[in-house]
């Protein structure tokens, strides 16, 4: 009988499912019989089991709820018993099944009566009631109490006879069930077990094929297939499993074509990582697709601007090939150019020759790839086979060739980056060069300009102050506009190179805290006399909300300056010129310089602050100037942060505004001060703005016996110096809100410590290394008589005192001017026109003070002022600098100002301090301890 797998196990099944109904029907019977004695179990005899006690614990409760409300004389106690009792009869009802029913109800009415009366006596208790009438009513209750205990002993007793009774049928019914179902079992295993056997013969045979082809499939074996030897089901999977192996051998082809593929992008990547040149990116891409198509030749031609396609990339071609270059249009390799699409061209052997870009001959076939980014062929491929072609070939060069095209473009941008990247190089050299000349130009420019312009106006001076003979009326005048036109081109010099500086970023700015009425004042007394002569009133208002200041004081007056004088220039006779400082802010205040003159036409505003750019031009110009002051002004506030401005209104006058920073930002935290105070020792300020160096030197001093001032900042110092006098000063150079040279600027103008001597504290980088020089104070060309005189007064130098002023200058007139200028004075002067020859007149003279040029041939005057101090009739004599140089940050560093002596931090400082100390202002009765080994 030819019956199929599903039908035989259909039959199988069957039989298992009629044998398994057999059990479960008869499993079913049996187990209702044994459940329905121990249903009688569960509700006759169980439910006794736990009743009694359930029910006694229930009824103690209703006890105790009475007991606990009569305690408490609690009502509200009292009415919860109801219900405790309802959940006693509840519970009894529960159990009906367990208990006979007459007991049941004989049971609840005994509670309903318990509970009736003990209601009634708690009431009265809680009520204070006594009397033989409660005492009655309490027996009655407790005879129900012992009523309720009797009924539910008798209604909750446990019959164990019937209980084991009730077990033994149980357990037969069981045993009489296993029996049953023991037979039923073995005569449908017995069943199975047949319609088991007679399936299984063609089963097996047809797993056997199944598992031996499936063990060929996993090992990649597809060419033999499954033998169909049954029309069951197992045939039908033989020959679904013999159409997956084809369709796994297709995959396989896939997979592999797939892996080929990727195999050629790995190489590829691989080949091409690296910053390459545009050359190696061709040759290397032609290596790895020439290897793994099996192309013998192969070439890349490289779009040039002009279009032209020039080979960049050879795989086996001669150096000497021919056609190495082309056009768009021009051959097979011109024409594929012209499209998108990769052109393969294939021929039996020797059935067409071609002539392309590459060969001359008969190749199986051509590919010429175009390359393309962004819509543009950027290069051609060009590969030539032996073999057939293959889609596969054409698939694999589609694949590799965006990856060949980004390669070949990314070259090409890093060379034209690096070739950029070398130009830019080469322009920043030259513009290096060129602000190096720029620089030096200036610096040049800066000394032959100023250095005639020093000995016009000095002598001029001297002329119109009647030193070299009596003026008339006329001459004087004459000789005074020398000496404006003088000052005046003077000071365009200076706006020049200060707007050269600006433009290069060499404009230094060192903010100090000023007091802004007083500069404000300072500049009106310097353009006092030009308001005088135009009778112009000026009036200035300053708002004490904008609080401390802290900005370049220099700077500052050349903007105030810049802008006042342009106001009086154009303010009328009897005008008025009102200043106003007011806060911007909470960082900023605005300067605002308001005039009465003609105004500004509204086409003419955009001018202002342009270099060069006047608004009164040619014939009919009408004041002087050069189109500078403005401009400069723009520079240096936005330089400090700011802005300028300007609103006008012609006919009634205009309104020139700068806002600045209120303080310049990143200063250091100053030390905190201290004070070490002995009754009639000398008086020494410390001004140092490091904590530990703050206190090892006021640890010293205070040691020594003097008494100990300190201040951490240049303000502060300022502020001490101004209440009181000092015996001797130590100073820092490098403070947080000033220069030390500063400083020293400001204590030497005058006030009780005009002439205190100071010490300066410095770090020394080596041994015998000379870290400052001692200079009395830095003055410009042309030289101001007062200027000079001033200086040589704060440097302790009078008229009178012994000896002369050497003067050293590489400039015959300067020598002259100064000779002239000092000899009027009532001062010896000794000349020198270079360092040599000065400090050997120095060291043969011994003079009381010295002017110095800085700018000389061969010995400069840094070189000077170093060899000078290393003398010791240089060590102590005042310098004064005079020089057309524009000192940088790096040159006042070198100058070091006004300091009486020289002592390095470290080492035996201490003790050079307090010698120092000594020399000028010895303590009574102290003695210096020195360190082992000092001299």
């Amino acid at each position: 009988m030819n019956l199929s797998f599903r039908s035989k196990l259909l039959a199988l099944v069957a039989t298992a499912a009629l044998a398994l109904v057999a059990l479960v029907v008869s499993s079913a019977i049996i187990a209702g019989r044994v459940e329905g004695h121990l249903d009688d179990i569960r509700r006759h005899y169980l439910p006794k089991l736990g009743l009694r006690p359930q029910l006694e614990a229930q009824f103690e409760r209703i006890q105790r709820g009475f007991q606990d409300a009569v305690a408490a004389s609690d009502t509200e106690k009292l009415a919860r018993t109801a219900e405790l009792k309802k959940e006693f009869l509840q519970q009894l009802a529960q159990s009906s099944g367990a208990v006979d029913p007459g007991l049941a109800a004989a049971l609840e009415q005994a509670v309903e009566d318990f509970h009736s009366k003990a209601l009634s006596v708690s009431t009265r208790l809680i009520a204070r009631e006594t009397g033989e009438g409660v005492v009655a009513q309490m027996g009655e209750m407790q005879a129900s109490q012992t009523r309720v205990a009797h009924l539910l002993d008798t209604a909750t007793v446990f019959d164990k006879a019937e209980l084991t009774n009730a077990f033994s049928a149980a357990a037969d019914a069981q045993r009489i069930g296993s029996r049953i179902r023991l037979g039923l079992s073995l005569a449908c295993l017995s069943m199975v077990l047949l319609l088991s056997l007679w399936n299984s013969r063609d089963m097996l045979a047809g797993m056997a094929h199944l598992t031996a082809g499936f063990r060929r499939f996993g090992e990649g074996d597809f060419r033999s297939p499954i033998p169909v030897v049954a029309k069951d089901e197992l045939g039908v999977l033989a020959r679904q499993a013999n159409q997956m192996a084809q369709s796994l051998q297709r995959l396989e082809s896939e997979r592999s074509r797939v892996d080929s593929l990727k195999g050629v992008q790995s190489a590829l990547s691989e080949q091409l990582r690296g910053e390459l040149e545009p050359r190696e990116v061709a040759d290397r891409a032609l290596s790895v697709l020439c290897r793994s198509l099996q192309c013998p030749v192969g070439a890349l031609y490289s779009a040039d601007p002009d279009g032209a396609f020039q080979l960049l990339g050879r795989h086996a071609v001669s150096a000497g090939a021919g056609g190495l270059s082309f056009r768009p249009g021009e051959g097979l390799a011109g024409q594929a150019a012209l499209q998108t699409e990769i052109t393969v061209v294939q021929a039996p052997a020797d059935q067409l020759r071609i002539t392309s870009g590459l060969a001359e001959g008969s190749p199986r076939a051509i590919a010429l790839v175009p390359l393309i980014r962004f819509g543009k062929v950027t290069a051609i491929l060009e590969l030539v086979s032996l073999q057939p072609w293959s889609e596969l070939s054409t698939e694999l060069l589609a694949s590799a060739r965006e990856t060949v095209a980004i390669a070949l473009d990314v070259a090409r941008g890093r060379d034209e980056l690096r070739s950029l990247l070398g130009e830019t190089q080469r322009q920043a050299a030259e513009l290096t060069r060129a602000g190096a000349y720029k620089s030096q130009f200036l610096a040049n420019m800066s000394h032959e300009l100023r250095t005639p312009l020093n000995a016009i106006l000095g002598f001029t001076q001297l002329l119109h102050e009647g030193e070299v003979g009596t003026l008339t009326g006329e001459q004087r005048e004459f000789l005074g506009n020398v000496l404006t036109s003088g000052r005046h081109l003077l000071r365009l010099i200076n706006d020049v190179l200060d707007l050269a500086k600006v433009e290069s970023g060499r404009l230094d700015f060192r903010p100090e805290p000023i007091d802004l009425p007083q500069v404000i004042g300072e500049v009106n007394a310097i353009l006092r006399t030009t308001a005088a002569d135009k009778n112009v009133r000026v009036e200035t208002a300053v708002d004490p909300a904008i609080g401390p200041v802290a900005l370049d004081p220099a700077r500052f007056k050349q903007v105030f300056y810049n802008y006042l004088s342009n106001a009086l220039k154009f303010t009328p006779s009897g005008g008025l010129v009102t200043v106003r400082a007011s806060p911007e802010g909470a960082d900023f205040f605005r300067l605002e310089v308001h005039d009465t003159g003609s105004g500004i036409e509204p086409q003419d505003l955009p001018r202002l602050f342009v270099e060069f750019q006047q608004l009164d031009t040619g014939a009919t110009k009408k004041h002087a100037g050069t189109g500078l002051g403005l401009a400069l002004t723009k520079r240096i506030v936005e330089a400090q942060g700011g802005s300028v401005g300007v609103r006008s209104t012609p006919g009634v006058g205009s309104v020139f505004h700068a806002v600045l920073p209120r303080q310049a930002t990143g200063e250091a935290r100053p030390a905190m001060p201290q004070a070490r105070s002995r009754a009639g020792a000398p008086e020494i300020l410390v001004v140092e703005d490091n904590p530990a160096d703050q206190t090892l030197i006021v640890e010293a001093l205070s040691g020594a016996g003097y008494s100990v001032q300190t201040a951490a900042t240049g303000a502060q110092a300022l502020a001490k110096l101004r209440e009181r006098a000092f015996d001797a000063m130590t100073l820092d150079l490098l403070l947080p809100d000033m220069s030390g040279v500063d400083l020293l600027a400001r204590i030497r103008d005058g006030g009780p410590n005009a002439q205190l001597p100071v010490i300066v504290l410095t770090v020394v980088a080596e041994e015998g290394a000379v870290a400052g020089f001692r200079v009395s104070d830095v003055l410009a060309k042309p030289i101001e008589t007062a200027a000079l005189l001033d200086a040589l007064r704060r440097a302790g130098v009078a008229a009178e005192r012994r000896g002369a002023v050497l003067v050293v200058d590489d400039d015959p007139g300067c020598l002259r001017l100064m000779e002239a200028t000092l000899g009027r004075s009532g001062f010896q002067t000794i000349c020198r026109q270079d360092g040599e020859a000065a400090l050997q007149a120095a060291a043969e003279s011994r003079p009381v003070a010295v002017v110095l040029d800085l700018i000389m041939p061969r010995v400069d005057g840094f070189e000077f002022l170093e060899r000078f101090r290393r003398t010791e009739a240089g060590r102590r004599t005042p310098v004064i600098v005079w020089t057309v140089k524009d000192l940088s940050a790096h040159d006042h560093a070198r100058l070091r100002e006004t300091a009486h002596a020289v002592v390095a931090k470290g080492g035996d400082g201490a003790v050079s301090l307090l010698r120092e100390l000594n020399t000028f202002l010895p303590a009574a009765g102290v003695e210096v301890r020195r360190e082992p080994g000092d001299g």
